[in-house]
């Protein structure tokens, strides 16, 4: 698993690229609660790259998602993979989560964001 972290105007960008697994997981939510932690308000994970995620994969998003929501930020996913997204939504978690097509489109939506 690698992690490609980018800042763009307000949102910052994690581009996920293998598998978030049971091995991987813990790394990412370092990484990305530390983030939050540190003032990020705005998050958007790229998941052109991500090949698979697990129950383990799912907690780490789930955390991320509580621990944003606490500074009052958001936390978007773009691109999809239909299998992922159809693991969000058999396990209930879809709709914690806006969805879109290309990341350059949640990095848009954030910045527009009021009260930013």
């Amino acid at each position: 698993m690698k992690i490609h972290e980018e800042k763009k105007g307000k949102a910052t960008v994690f581009a996920l690229v293998g598998r978030l697994d049971s091995s991987t997981s813990q790394d990412v939510e370092q990484q990305i609660t530390g983030a939050i932690q540190g003032g990020t308000k705005d998050v958007v994970l790229d998941f052109t790259s991500l090949e698979y995620i697990s129950s383990a994969g799912i907690r780490v998003l789930v955390h991320c998602h509580k621990e944003i929501e606490k500074q009052g930020g958001h936390i978007y996913l773009a691109s999809v993979p239909k299998p992922i997204e159809n693991v969000l939504y058999i396990t209930g978690f879809l709709p914690y989560f806006t969805l879109f097509e290309k990341p350059n489109e949640a990095v848009d939506a954030l910045n527009q964001e009021e009260g930013h």
